[in-house]
């Protein structure tokens, strides 16, 4: 069995490796595209792991200047150029290689996490984020973040509350000297926090993700990608702790005594 003259790259190794040709096929290049050359198809088989690709290979013209030509930067206006013509060969494979930015993005990119006791729309809400999130439409999954967290208020029918400080006190109006208590969204979110959903910190970061979102819709604000991503974990495990913990196995089991 022929072996192909150069390593191409092999999807399952993850390195250009030696191939097998199983199959074959020749054919000449479009007749109107200028000179004629010879294409060849092969369907290959790495020779360490079996793994089977496609792979296209033709010989391709590299244009060889002379140094003197160089040196005098000829141009072209009708002076002759010498050069040389060296053939190359050129191969494609599928799948291809990937290439540094795809490794990153895939490295980047976030996978939907299954939350079977949260309300159908907002589910539907978390997985537009997500998908927003690996498409890098930044302003739109910071904006779907702040619905979300409003659409879980609305749902565990949180209409107002206090204002915290970040060390635990609540907030006070300095007109009036009284605690801060209303419909914002930063009070509904710390209710949250007071009916034993989530913990305190957790609460803080939301409102920090509150923010962020509002900049995102009032001022097209676009957040960093990678502290985007942080935000979404955070997100889940918030949603998991809300929807999914109360209805963990472990719970339904009897303790052994």
């Amino acid at each position: 069995m022929d072996i192909l003259k150069e390593k191409v790259y092999c999807s399952k190794c993850n390195q250009k490796t030696n191939h097998l040709i199983l199959e074959s096929y020749k054919e000449l290049s479009d007749p109107n595209f200028g000179f004629q050359k010879f294409i060849s198809y092969y369907i290959v088989q790495c020779a360490g792991c079996d793994n089977t690709a496609f792979v296209k290979h033709w010989f391709d013209e590299d244009y060889c200047y002379s140094e003197k030509d160089l040196n005098n930067q000829v141009e072209w206006t009708g002076t002759q150029v010498n050069y040389e013509i060296e053939w190359k060969d050129v191969y494609e494979v599928y799948p291809e290689e990937p290439t540094k930015e795809s490794v990153e993005d895939w490295l980047i990119n976030l996978h939907k996490t299954s939350f079977p006791h949260m309300p159908e729309i907002l589910y539907d809400l978390y997985k537009q984020i997500i998908d927003s999130f690996n498409l890098r439409h930044n302003v739109l999954c910071a904006s779907g973040l702040r619905t979300l967290i409003e659409g879980i208020c609305n749902e565990l029918d949180i209409k107002e509350g206090y204002v915290y400080n970040e060390d635990g006190t609540k907030k006070v109006n300095p007109k009036t000297n009284e605690e801060m208590y209303n419909k914002t969204l930063a009070a509904r979110i710390f209710t949250i926090y007071e009916k034993g959903y989530i913990i305190f910190p957790q609460a803080l970061i939301l409102n920090k993700i509150k923010s962020i979102g509002n900049d995102a819709v009032h001022s097209i604000v676009s957040p960093n990608t990678m502290d985007l991503r942080e935000i979404i974990m955070v997100m889940e495990q918030t949603l998991y702790v809300i929807y999914e913990l109360k209805d963990h196995e472990l719970l339904k089991k009897n303790e052994e005594k």
